[in-house]
């Protein structure tokens, strides 16, 4: 699940994401289950734009990794 998610950002959340507790309604269940696919989608998104700006900001520098 947290392969997307910037290290720091776990580090972050480390013991801050809901927890399904068993008996948890379905409904409520996948609700939560949506919501934090949602979450780690964002923040990928997010950690992918930033590498796009700085790669763009190294080559106008003329610095190329």
């Amino acid at each position: 699940m947290n392969e997307h998610v910037n290290p720091v950002m776990l580090e972050a959340l480390r013991g801050h994401w809901p927890l399904i507790e068993p008996g948890t309604p379905p409904a409520e269940a996948q609700r939560v289950a949506a919501d934090l696919d949602y979450q780690q989608h964002r923040e990928s998104g997010r950690a992918h734009r930033a590498l796009q700006d700085q790669v763009q900001h190294n080559a106008r520098m003329g610095v190329w990794s």
